[in-house]
């Protein structure tokens, strides 16, 4: 028993001679936590209106964006209520946990210098690079440089004025009629009710792709077999409920190859908006169903680069990637070696293009479709003008061609593609190369800079600006007084962007010019990284919408098929697109 005793008393004495040691341990732990904590917390930028709730929380503002946005499905909206919250021109966000806060930028004078004269300051943002690295070597995911520069030189001539007018024109005309034909038939099926044209629109825009980039030498298409399912269809085929109700005409199979094209955006969305895009990417690419699509993409590629290959020897260049083959031929003849044509560059170039092409004008044109329904007096306004500028044609009765469309002045058709544009753009995001200022605030290398669109100076008045802390470039810009704020920036008029030379009301070129800098706009960015298929997607925007309202008269849907929301991406579409239409006289 005295044994157990002197034990019990050892340990004891052991937990006095120790209890300094427990009883520091007891403050210190809680601090140094409380220390962690505080250090992990959002960091703000000096002087720049943040929201103070969110800089107590480790998570920051995340948990109030993504409520939000996973219900509406646009990033850019939510951006839009924190600029109007805070009411400042320049406000941040904290969004990733643990790093820099992102910078909104409200204010277009601003944009523009950084976009055009302070690119070496503010360049491709890392986190957009990451979420896009299942594209591959396509120069939309490289920062301004060496890389950059050498991909826009091999698609130097993809944009020149003979390739869209002798190649892709007659092709987004050939389209538009097949678009015409299948709408004629679906018309006539739903006997006066609506139809869903979206997926019309997409695959429309994603044949053109398809055209711009191999030419006839893909067989596939994917309107082409919309067309053939519904001209088989009878009117007992087809099941018609309420005037008020939609009709619903079956689709027809696709391409493995079409549905990569598809999914692709989806996976760099996706990633974009993952927490760490770099380890989604990698345990994304090791799944079975992401090796498909990026498996049928290569399969597709390597076999029409093959063909551009043996029609080059040929000395046959017409598609697109025949041109960028050309390029290179021409690029290793002047380096003094053989070409590379097996380089995935031609293969992960052509298929960007593709897919950010089909995606981003497919959306516009269902905006498009979606004014012109909802607005008849500016429609028959812009299909008077069709009439009386191509009046050859409508005297005989026929539908205009393609060199008569390209050649006429139609500042109303033009100013109506542009406002839809302004008021459906996405920000614009880069982010900083060095330490440098944003109307006089510190912005430090790596943070990440948003160009809003939809905020003060695009869909409401500007807010106040002192101009002494504008970069002296800013200051030195010539301004646009003729934009007027005073009007409701949030409604669609697209006279904002016509500058009248008569008296009246007429818009046709004799009364009115075109002015596509009146206003803001960011929709194809601005500066060296401004959006490359700009004069692609404008020239398939006008013909089609031109056509259409050439042939239809565009009614308006029920109101529950007629919403504007809309889902953000690479571009901002429109989540549904009715057309309830009849033939012209």
């Amino acid at each position: 028993m005295p044994l157990i005793f002197d034990q019990i008393a050892s340990v004891f004495n052991e937990v006095l001679h120790l209890r300094p040691l427990y009883v520091a341990l007891v403050f210190i732990i809680p601090l140094f936590l409380y220390g962690l904590y505080q250090w992990l917390l959002p960091r703000p930028i000096p002087g720049i209106a943040y929201n103070a709730k969110a800089a107590k929380s480790l998570f920051g503002d995340a948990p109030a964006m993504i409520k939000e946005v996973s219900v509406t499905g646009e990033f850019r909206v939510w951006c839009a209520k924190q600029v109007k919250q805070m009411n400042s021109p320049i406000c941040q966000i904290f969004i990733r946990p643990f790093s820099k806060p992102w910078v909104l930028l409200a204010d277009f004078r601003e944009s523009r210098d950084i976009l055009t004269r302070r690119a070496r300051e503010f360049d491709k943002s890392s986190y957009l690079s990451d979420g896009m690295a299942c594209m591959g070597a396509f120069h939309g995911v490289y920062p301004t440089g060496d890389k950059f520069k050498a991909n826009r030189q091999l698609i130097q001539d993809l944009m020149t004025t003979s390739f869209l007018h002798d190649h892709v024109g007659p092709a987004v005309y050939a389209k538009g009629l097949e678009l015409m034909r299948l709408w004629e038939m679906k018309a006539s099926l739903a006997q006066g009710r609506s139809f869903s044209a979206k997926l019309d629109f997409e695959y429309a825009s994603l044949d053109v792709m398809l055209e711009f980039a191999f030419g006839k030498n893909w067989k596939q298409t994917a309107l082409g077999q919309q067309i053939d399912v519904v001209s088989k269809l009878g009117a007992s085929d087809v099941q018609l409920g309420a005037l008020d109700q939609p009709v619903n005409f079956p689709s027809g199979p696709i391409a493995d190859f079409l549905h990569s094209v598809y999914a692709a955006p989806e996976i760099v969305e996706k990633t974009v908006n993952a927490l760490m895009p770099r380890w989604q990417t990698w345990w994304w690419s090791n799944q079975p169903w992401f090796k498909k699509v990026f498996d049928d993409k290569e399969r597709a590629m390597k076999e029409g680069v093959a063909i551009g290959v043996k029609n080059l020897g040929a000395g046959h260049v017409e598609t697109g990637i025949e041109h960028m083959l050309m390029r290179e031929a021409a690029r290793a003849e002047k380096e003094g070696r053989k070409p590379d044509f097996d380089n995935r560059v031609f293969r992960d170039e052509m298929f960007g293009d593709i897919v950010g092409g089909h995606h981003t004008t497919s959306g516009a044109m269902m905006w498009l479709a979606k004014y012109m329904s909802d607005s008849p007096q500016i429609q028959t306004r812009l299909r008077s003008a069709l009439f009386e500028t191509l009046a050859a044609a409508k005297q005989e009765n026929r539908l205009f061609t393609f060199d008569e469309l390209r050649q006429a002045k139609l500042p109303y058709l033009d100013a109506i593609i542009e406002e839809m544009l302004r008021i459906n753009a996405v920000p614009v995001s880069r982010e900083a190369t060095c330490d440098t200022t944003i109307l006089g605030f510190p912005i430090k290398k790596g943070t990440q800079v948003f160009f809003m669109s939809n905020g003060p100076g695009f869909l409401s008045p500007s807010l106040a600006v002192n101009d002494q802390k504008r970069s002296e470039t800013s200051r030195a810009a010539k301004l646009n007084a003729s934009w007027d704020e005073d009007q409701d920036l949030s409604i669609f008029n697209p006279e904002r962007w016509l500058v009248r030379k008569t008296e009246g009301d007429g818009v046709l070129a004799g009364d009115v010019d075109f002015d596509g800098a009146a206003g803001p706009q960011l929709v194809f960015g601005l500066g060296p990284r401004s959006c490359w298929g700009r004069r692609l997607a404008h020239m398939e925007m006008r013909t089609i919408l031109a056509m259409l309202i050439w042939n239809f008269e565009l009614l308006k849907s029920p109101a529950a098929l007629s919403g504007y929301a809309g889902l953000e991406g690479i571009a901002r579409v429109p989540q549904q697109c009715f057309l309830t239409i009849t033939k012209t006289r």
